[in-house]
C-alpha cells in the first residue's frame, strides 16, 4: 500500500505507452485516484496536441502507484471535456459556465463505483465577500459533459470521490492558519509589528507538496500535508490530515522529528553516485513503524529514483530504492537499493526488516538445512511452494513468487530433495515465510 510513484514518474511511464493513440498525442493532466478494485493510481489523461481540430479526451493511460514495475493499463475511452481542450469542452470553462460564482481548481478522472463509469471530478470552492475560501462540494460529467446531481453538504459526497477538497484551497488555508496562528488561537499581528508586538513561535508553512495515499485504517484516499516552522524547513511542526469527515491536524512540536526535506537530504548523502544519470530521493511519506508490541516510531518512507536528462526533454525516470529514515534518531536509516528480479513490494518488506534491525528486532531466521521434500498448491492463482526440511524448531517452509526475488524464485522451482539450502524465513501469521533462499547444488 505505500505509494512508490511520483506525478513525474507517472508522466514519464505515459510517455512510453503512447502508441495505441497514434501520433501528435500529448498528456493533458495526471492525478492520482482509486480505482473500484480498492488500487491507488495514476491516470493520465490523453488528447491531441491540436486541441482546436480533436476536441476531445482521447484516452487514459493507468499506472499503478504501489507498483511502477507494472505494465500500466490501457483505457481507450473518449471524453467530450476534459482538461486542456478548447472553449465549452474545457471542463474548468464548463464549470464556470454552469456556475459562475464559484471558483474551481483540480479536476480529475475516477470511477462512479455504482456503475463502473469513467467519470470527470472537478474540485471547487466559493470566495465570500468577507474573502473567505469556503468548501464546495466537488462537480461530476459523464463522457458526455453532462453533469452529475450535486451533493450539497459534506455528508453526501459519494465514497468513489477520492479527492473531496480542491487542492490549491487545502493548501492555501493551511498556510493561512499558519500564518496567524499563537497559542491555540489566531492573530493577525502573529508575524510581529517592529519592537511592540513580537512574533508568534507557533507560526508554521508547507514547504513540501500534498501527498495523497490510502489510509490503512479506512482504506480510503487521503491527503497528507506536513508543515514546518516558520522559517526552518529542516524541522517538523505538524501533520494536516484531510478526510472526507473533516481536516485534522496533528501538532507535533514538542516531539523534535525531521522534515521530510530533512530525511531526503540523510537518504541522498549515503548514495553512491551512479556510472550515469543521478540518484534522487523524493517524496517523503511519515508512516508509523511497531518496533516492539504496542509500540511504535514515526518514520520517513522514502523512494529512491534514478533519472537522466531534464524534464523537457522527456527524461527518463526508474525507481531504483527505498529508504526508511527515523524522525527522531537519524542514525536509525535502512537503504536498499533495487535488484534484479526484486518487486517493489519485497524491496519495502525488506528495508522495513532491515530499519527494525536498527532496534534489535530479529526480524528473520537464517537456516542452512536439507530438503526432505518439496511440495505446492495454487491459491487464488499464485502458486505456492513449500519445503520440508532437516529442522526440529522449522521444518516447514513456504514462498511465493511474491516473498522472493525471481533468480531465487527459479532456484527453488529447481530445488529437489537431498539438496541443501539456505533460508530467510519470516513468521507471517502461523508460516514461516521463505525471503531468501539459495540452494547451495544449483
Amino acid at each position: 500500500m505505500v505509494r512508490l510513484v511520483t506525478e513525474e514518474l507517472a508522466i514519464s511511464i505515459a510517455r512510453r505507452h503512447m502508441s495505441e493513440f497514434g501520433s501528435n498525442t500529448q498528456v493533458l493532466g495526471c492525478h492520482i485516484t482509486k480505482t473500484p478494485d480498492g488500487e491507488l493510481v495514476w491516470v493520465a489523461v490523453i488528447g491531441s496536441t491540436n486541441v482546436i481540430a480533436e476536441n476531445y479526451v482521447k484516452g487514459f493511460i493507468i499506472i499503478d502507484a504501489t507498483e511502477p514495475q507494472m505494465p500500466p493499463k490501457i483505457l481507450r475511452n473518449e471524453f467530450t471535456v476534459g482538461e486542456g481542450l478548447w472553449w465549452d469542452h474545457n471542463v474548468h470553462f464548463r464549470s464556470y459556465m454552469n456556475d459562475m460564482m464559484k471558483s474551481y481548481g483540480i479536476a480529475y478522472i475516477t470511477w462512479d463505483f455504482t456503475t463502473n463509469n469513467t467519470v470527470y471530478v472537478v474540485a471547487r470552492y466559493n470566495v465570500g465577500f468577507d474573502l473567505i475560501k469556503r468548501y464546495e462540494t466537488p462537480m461530476v460529467y459523464d463522457s458526455q459533459g453532462n453533469l452529475y446531481d450535486q451533493a450539497e453538504t459534506l455528508s453526501e459526497v459519494p465514497y468513489w470521490i477520492t479527492q473531496v477538497y480542491d487542492e490549491n484551497w487545502l493548501e492555501g488555508m493551511i498556510n493561512e492558519m499558519g500564518c496567524f496562528r499563537r497559542g491555540e488561537g489566531f492573530d493577525y499581528w502573529a508575524g510581529g509589528f517592529l519592537w511592540i508586538i513580537p512574533p508568534s513561535r507557533d507560526r508554521f508553512q508547507m514547504t513540501e507538496d500534498t501527498r495523497y495515499i490510502v489510509d490503512p485504517e479506512t482504506n480510503d484516499v487521503v491527503a497528507l500535508v506536513c508543515v514546518n516552522p516558520v522559517g526552518n524547513q529542516r524541522t517538523l511542526s505538524g501533520v494536516f490530515k484531510a478526510t472526507r469527515n473533516g481536516i485534522f491536524f496533528y501538532d507535533l512540536r514538542e516531539e523534535n522529528y525531521i522534515s521530510g526535506m530533512t530525511a531526503e537530504d540523510f537518504v541522498e548523502g549515503r548514495l553512491p553516485k551512479p556510472a550515469a544519470g543521478m540518484y534522487d530521493a523524493e517524496m517523503p511519506l511519515l508512516y508509523p513503524v511497531e518496533t516492539s508490541p504496542n509500540e511504535y516510531r514515526l518514520a520517513w518512507y522514502v523512494p529512491i529514483y534514478w533519472r537522466e536528462g531534464t524534464w523537457e526533454k522527456d527524461e527518463t525516470i526508474y525507481l531504483a530504492g527505498f529508504a526508511i529514515v527515523d524522525a527522531k534518531e537519524v542514525s536509525r536509516i535502512a537503504i536498499t537499493i533495487n535488484e534484479e528480479g526484486l518487486t517493489s513490494e519485497q524491496l519495502v518488506r525488506k528495508t522495513r526488516l532491515d530499519f527494525l534491525k536498527l532496534f534489535g528486532i530479529i526480524t528473520y531466521q537464517e537456516l542452512n538445512a536439507t530438503v526432505l521434500g518439496k511440495y505446492e498448491y495454487v491459491d487464488e492463482g499464485t502458486t505456492h511452494i513449500i519445503l520440508h526440511l532437516d529442522n526440529e524448531t522449522y521444518s516447514w517452509v513456504e514462498a511465493t513468487p511474491k516473498d522472493i526475488p525471481t533468480p531465487q524464485w527459479n532456484e527453488l522451482l529447481a530445488t529437489e530433495p537431498l539438496d541443501t539450502v539456505t533460508v530467510h524465513i519470516e513468521k507471517r501469521g502461523e508460516k514461516w515465510i521463505i525471503t531468501y533462499f539459495d540452494n547451495w547444488n544449483i
